[in-house]
């Protein structure tokens, strides 16, 4: 269940083209920097699946420490689990409820571009990719935060007896914010479909969602359709 990482990165990052009217939060990070990290974490898995998990857990902490032209440090931590509430008695036809939580923390030297941001997949359904966040004062412009924390609770249904096609319903919530604390918590509920295609190396899982914001920030950029290609249990 249990397994641990190491992991090192070697980064040469040139920030350039700022628009004119960009805030000094972004302006500050212009011109090539370099960057070194080292991480390590930990992760615990016992999903009863890699692909379509229906019950279990994950959990996996990780943080890094980055040198170089900024030196600051990155923390993550998140959790996901998953129960089978109904099933057919040959064990197909599984009613799966997931639930997910993320908690992440960056130093206050963090440049614009390895700061926190949501929305989309797996973040806050119902706001475009990086359209959630804190933005610069009279500005429209994301800045990102040093601080987010992020829960999702889905419910899924098969509807057709192959269990290749199910229904979503799911409520998305969280916030990224410049400092720890939870103001301007954002929420959104929707729907959507999961469809697993068949391909030679097995069936690869489809997402179709459909979120609709019920709690939002100004600035925050709405996004009511998102599509995805990949693994949605970790």
């Amino acid at each position: 269940f249990w397994s641990a990482n190491v992991s090192a990165r070697v980064e040469n990052v040139t920030v350039k083209d700022i628009p004119w009217d960009a805030p000094p939060e972004i302006r500050r990070d212009a011109g090539t920097h370099s960057l070194v990290g080292v991480s390590a974490g930990v992760r615990r898995d016992s999903r009863d699946n890699f692909m379509r998990p229906s019950d279990g857990s994950v959990f996996e902490a990780n943080y890094e420490q980055v040198f170089g032209d900024y030196n600051y440090g990155l923390a993550t931590a998140e959790y996901t689990s998953f129960w089978t509430t109904y099933s057919r008695i040959d064990g197909s036809g599984k009613h799966v409820l997931a639930f997910r939580t993320q908690g992440s923390w960056a130093g206050d030297d963090t440049p614009v571009y390895d700061r926190f941001y949501a929305g989309g997949f797996r973040s806050i359904r119902g706001f475009q990719f990086r359209g959630v966040g804190p933005h610069a004062p009279f500005s429209d412009y994301n800045i990102g935060g040093t601080f987010a924390f992020l829960n999702s609770l889905e419910y899924q249904i098969p509807v057709v007896p192959s269990d290749s096609l199910s229904v979503v319903g799911f409520i998305d919530s969280g916030t990224v914010a410049s400092s720890i604390k939870l103001d301007d918590y954002r929420v959104t509920a929707g729907v959507g479909l999961r469809i697993s295609m068949p391909q030679l190396l097995g069936p690869v899982p489809l997402a179709i969602d459909f979120g609709f914001p019920l709690a939002q920030a100004p600035g925050d950029k709405k996004q009511v359709f998102s599509f995805w290609i990949g693994v949605f249990g970790q």
